[in-house]
């Protein structure tokens, strides 16, 4: 029933969604960015983030994702300077000592300054890297720490996602060399001089990317306005991650809710250790597998309807990536699954992740599919049984189930928790209350609790 009912979703827009009033956020955090970026590829940057305290606090609490190239000079709070001191145990935490009560507002301002290394010369994913025709500013700016009873924080891991943090509206004024275009999760307005302003509502961070030299493919596909930008020679390439893209956003709308934002950017960036990275609006895709994605009749498009699942699990509801990397990374792994299904490929995508869960567990035979990012000590078997092991849990779940009370709980889920944050005791619960019989066994089967 529901693969038929997949390929119903694929074969014309669906008409008429669930209430847009739904997707309005009740509390709000705002940031005002200004950023300027020299053709060497010097930062310098002033970051205000307006918020109203959740709790009676002793500080707030900063991270600064890229702790090796950014640095603070100067840290106020209601145009009072402050004091503030780097965690002990993780460098990347700012923890900025100024008392508020609850429901109080503020303002913090941070100054701050670095340089974007070539990518070539850096040895992470690439998501805050230059190259000599796109820069990708990942996390390029200091942020608030998620908030949810306590601050939450984590270690920074040369493997995974690191970025833990609460929805807000984005204002960016951004200064970049002459010739380069910005393209990001927000919308962009040219103000002539370089100078493009940013503005976007209800992100969990602000992804950007500088190109030079990129062509771009557009349509709208309903409401939505998706954009696929690369280099010319690989504009084929990048025309099939448009197709995929679409298709995927219009199939999760069907199955899951709305899409939340009135853009998609899909980018072609150098990327190594990973495929694709997702953004709230925006997706990476690694340029390598534009050059051959003819080749790859299951990995490119793999790609794609993986990161535009992260538009909702992740953007829409946010989780602990370093703790619980499984809370999202498994189902948007398995709603790349429905996408392969809605084209008849389900046994294969199946087939690919039993190997490649199979090879993770031969890698780190000690982890399973709930370890937090450190369990897997140099990334060892963190795709095979997070992404994959996650997806054949699900997979299980649902065959558990039956696939209208898997959807029903997966919606549940997201309606719940849209905006906010979840815990994978927050998902095992929807679940579980959408499931007669008990999911216990199943359950043991994939996870260590």
């Amino acid at each position: 029933m529901l693969r038929r009912y997949l390929l119903l979703t694929l074969g014309f827009v669906v008409a008429g969604v669930a209430c847009w009033g739904c997707l309005v956020r009740a509390e709000d955090l705002f940031y005002d960015i200004r950023l300027a970026i020299s053709p060497e590829w010097e930062l310098n940057g002033l970051v205000t983030i307006h918020g109203t305290a959740a709790a009676d606090l002793e500080e707030l609490v900063l991270r600064v994702y890229q702790p090796e190239e950014l640095s603070v000079s100067s840290i106020e709070v209601d145009g009072i300077a402050q004091n503030w001191t780097k965690d002990a145990q993780e460098p990347s935490v700012l923890r900025v000592h100024t008392p508020l009560t609850r429901e109080q507002t503020y303002s913090l301002t941070a100054e701050f300054s670095g340089r974007v290394p070539l990518f070539h010369d850096q040895s992470g994913y690439g998501t805050f890297a230059a190259s000599e025709h796109a820069v990708v500013l990942g996390a390029a700016y200091p942020m608030l720490a998620a908030w949810d009873d306590a601050w939450l924080t984590g270690p920074l891991l040369p493997w995974g996602d690191a970025v833990v943090a609460d929805v807000a509206d984005y204002r960016l004024t951004m200064e970049a060399p002459k010739g380069w275009e910005v393209v990001s999760g927000g919308y962009e307005i040219p103000l002539g001089n370089n100078v493009t302003l940013v503005e976007g509502q209800n992100l969990r961070e602000l992804g950007i990317v500088l190109v030079k030299g990129y062509v771009v493919q557009s349509a709208e596909f309903k409401s939505v306005s998706i954009r696929s930008f690369s280099l010319p020679e690989h504009s084929a390439g990048s025309r099939e991650a448009f197709r995929i893209t679409g298709e995927a956003l219009q199939l999760y709308e069907a199955l899951f809710g709305p899409y939340p934002y009135g853009t998609l950017d899909v980018v072609s960036v150098p990327l190594q250790w990973a495929a694709g990275v997702e953004y709230p609006g925006l997706i990476l895709g690694g340029e390598l597998y534009y050059a051959r994605w003819e080749y790859e009749p299951l990995f490119f498009p793999m790609i794609f309807a993986h990161e535009v699942a992260h538009q909702w699990w992740y953007a829409q509801v946010g989780n602990h990536q370093v703790n619980e990397p499984w809370v999202d990374e498994a189902l948007a792994t398995y709603s790349s699954g429905l996408y392969f299904e809605a084209k008849g490929r389900l046994e294969e995508i199946v087939a690919y992740w039993q190997n490649s869960y199979q090879l993770g567990r031969r890698r780190n035979p000690h982890a399973m599919v709930d370890s937090p990012l450190w369990g897997f000590a140099d990334g060892a078997g963190y795709g095979g049984i997070v992404y994959s092991g996650g997806a054949l849990m699900l997979h299980d779940i649902r065959a558990h189930m039956g696939d209208e009370l898997f959807l029903a709980a997966l919606r549940s889920y997201l309606g719940a928790h849209r905006w906010g944050f979840a815990w994978g005791d927050d998902l095992l619960r929807a679940f579980a209350a959408h499931s007669p019989p008990s999911l216990d066994a199943v359950l043991a089967r994939w996870l260590s609790r």
